[in-house]
C-alpha cells in the first residue's frame, strides 16, 4: 500500500478504521483507533501446507466483523483460522464444528467470543 499511495505507513493507519499487517507464525498487528494491538499467533497441531492461510485469516476478519466483535477477539479468530488451514494440505480442505473452534480458541487464548 505504501508503495501505491506514497504514503508512510502511518499516514495510511490514520486514514483507515484499521490497518492490518500479518506477520505469520509471528502473529499480526491491528492499527486502530491510534493504538496498535498485537494478535498472538495461534498454535497449529501441524505445519503441512501455508497455501491459503491468508484467504483464511481474511475469512476469520469477516466472520468477526459481521458479528461486530472488538478488533482484539476478531484479530484472534482469523488467527486460529490461519493455524487450522496450516494443518492440511490445500487451500479449501479444512473443516471444523463451531464448537470446536471454540474450544482451540479457547485453549488458544485463554478467552472466549
Amino acid at each position: 500500500m505504501q508503495e501505491r499511495t506514497g504514503l508512510p505507513f502511518t499516514e495510511i493507519a490514520k486514514r483507515v478504521e484499521a490497518l492490518i499487517v500479518t506477520k505469520g507464525r509471528d502473529g499480526s498487528l491491528i492499527y486502530t483507533n491510534g493504538g496498535i494491538l498485537e494478535i498472538p499467533a495461534a498454535k497449529p497441531h501441524r505445519v503441512l501446507d501455508p497455501t491459503g492461510c491468508g484467504d483464511a485469516y481474511r475469512a476469520g476478519l469477516i466472520f468477526g466483523l459481521l458479528e461486530e466483535l472488538d478488533w482484539e477477539i476478531t484479530g484472534r479468530i482469523a488467527s486460529l483460522m490461519g493455524a487450522i488451514k496450516i494443518e492440511t494440505h490445500g487451500t479449501q480442505n479444512h473443516s471444523f464444528s463451531m464448537s470446536a473452534f471454540r474450544d482451540r480458541f479457547r485453549d488458544n487464548f485463554h478467552m472466549d467470543f
